[in-house]
């Protein structure tokens, strides 16, 4: 007899239910299919799929999202992000959610691993629509396909600061039960990194803008970089979605993602077993030794930018310093320096790195005299103790230091600083000399 049947043999209805939407009285409307599993809803067989989600650094995979997917008696098919808002009732909602949350995790359970995670999510409106949270739910699913918590990973999105509390109260539950907590969809909309401390989720996310524009910005790569060292700095793993090329993969590991996933690797599909058994030939493991020697060649690309720029620059650097050692004024010291194509201004810190001197800059580039900043104009009597340019260069005497690049206090420019000690007159001091940073290279 089919699980979809009742014992008089009639298939079941959600009517059937009266309400009972425990897993238990679920599991009447769900049928098996060789390892796979499906329930018939509204007119819809429903069934999961799920998307290999991959390490970065362990170069295999280390989890499935879970996607439902909806398929009508003439073979066409609904997409999750339309099972909630063209098929059903919004009455249906809650039984849509648990029905196919059920179904992912009996699927996955019946995969027979233990190493793996199972990435899905509670829909918004039954999380948050009540007057207290609830995922209770997914406690007396988990429980009753016999699936720990420590292998789900529940994704949340983001809400307006009015829902935060309720969010929290969400997360909190959710990680006494022993799941992981994901922010999908980081940096949307609504998002904002207030909320990374605030809910300190254990993994990002993050919009596939992002990796979209780094493709094409040198700029904006940087940026990339920066906001993937941000969700480290958080405490939070970072997850970049939807690659499709190899191009975009080879960015994700460039960029330090801890995990990828994507149609790059392959379709949605329901075998798990198939992919959890992939031996060490598999294709996947080819795609990810291409990419890890891309990767490596493109650092070595970058060190080799670095050296081309230190060795540009250093030299003109070190004259400045020994005439500045010899008593020479800064003006003058900085004649040949400033005189070479993306120097941009030279200056002097003290031992304390406090500027002693007005900034000696580029003759006729006019960078610094753009109107908009003549309130930073004059950084006579600036503290920069706290830039890379000051400290590295006190912790490394006597040898030429390059700074991460940022943007300049004097120009519109993206720079880096080289920077060195001197000593004038029995006393150490910090050569100062900011040069435009050519986008493109992840420091």
């Amino acid at each position: 007899m089919s699980t979809e049947q009742d014992m008089a043999g009639k298939p079941v209805s959600p009517k059937d239910l009266d309400g009972d939407y425990s897993p238990q009285s679920l599991e009447r409307l769900i049928v098996a299919h060789d390892g796979s599993f499906s329930a018939q809803l509204c007119s819809l067989k429903i069934s999961s799929q799920f998307q290999r989600i991959f390490s970065t650094t362990l170069q295999r995979g280390v989890g499935f999202e879970a996607f439902c997917v909806g398929q009508y008696p003439d073979g066409s098919r609904v997409p999750a992000s339309q099972l909630f808002t063209e098929v059903c009732n919004s009455e249906d909602l809650e039984l849509i959610d648990r029905l196919r949350l059920l179904l992912h995790l009996k699927t996955f359970m019946a995969a027979d691993t233990d190493d793996r995670w199972v990435f899905t999510n509670l829909h918004p409106r039954i999380m948050l629509g009540h007057k207290e949270p609830d995922p209770s739910y997914l406690a007396a699913a988990l429980q009753h396909v016999g699936l720990s918590a420590n292998q789900v990973v529940v994704a949340v999105r983001e809400h307006t600061q009015d829902r935060q509390a309720k969010l929290v109260k969400v997360i909190d539950t959710l990680r006494g039960l022993g799941c992981l907590v994901v922010f999908d969809d980081f940096l949307s909309e609504s998002a904002n990194l207030d909320s990374l401390w605030r809910l300190r989720p254990d993994m990002v996310k993050l919009n596939r803008l992002w990796l979209q524009n780094a493709a094409r910005s040198g700029r904006a790569k940087r940026m990339l970089a920066k906001l993937v060292s941000l969700v480290h700095a958080a405490g939070a793993l970072v997850l970049m979605e939807q690659i499709s090329t190899e191009e975009e993969a080879f960015m994700a590991m460039r960029m330090e993602a801890d995990f990828v996933q994507g149609p790059f690797w392959g379709e949605h599909d329901k075998e798990l077993a198939l992919h959890i058994a992939e031996g060490p030939a598999s294709q996947v493991d080819r795609s990810f030794a291409v990419l890890l020697d891309k990767s490596e060649q493109a650092v070595a690309q970058d060190y080799r930018q670095v050296d081309f720029e230190m060795g540009c620059f250093s030299g003109d650097v070190l004259e400045c310093a020994w005439a500045l050692s010899d008593g020479v004024p800064l003006e003058t010291a900085a004649t040949s320096l400033l005189s070479i194509p993306r120097v941009e201004r030279v200056y002097l810190l003290n031992e304390r790195g406090v500027q002693v001197e007005p900034d000696i800059f580029r003759k006729g580039e006019p960078l610094h005299l753009d109107p908009r900043f003549r309130p930073l104009r004059d950084s006579t009597g600036a503290t920069w103790t706290r830039r890379f340019s000051f400290h590295d260069a006190i912790r490394n005497p006597g040898v030429v230091q390059l700074s991460p690049p940022y943007r300049s206090n004097a120009s519109r420019n993206v720079c880096v600083t080289l920077s060195m000690t001197v000593i004038i007159q029995g006393v150490q001091h910090v050569l100062c000399c900011d040069v435009e940073w050519r986008e493109g290279v992840i420091l």
